[in-house]
């Protein structure tokens, strides 16, 4: 199985490759910020402020 690439452009996250616009890490845990089914309403749990 090949890798998949995880898209990230939140570039104050320290696991964001900015250059590429790419997220560092191989998997990610995303989670529900608010009651909202929106596909806005959902962000990685994996942020960390750089």
């Amino acid at each position: 199985m090949k890798d998949q690439k995880i898209n990230c452009d939140v570039h104050d996250c320290k696991h964001c490759n900015c250059d590429k616009d790419e997220c560092k890490l191989t998997k990610i845990k995303v989670c529900s910020s608010s009651k909202e089914e929106a596909k806005e309403a959902t962000m990685c749990d994996s942020y960390k402020k750089a």
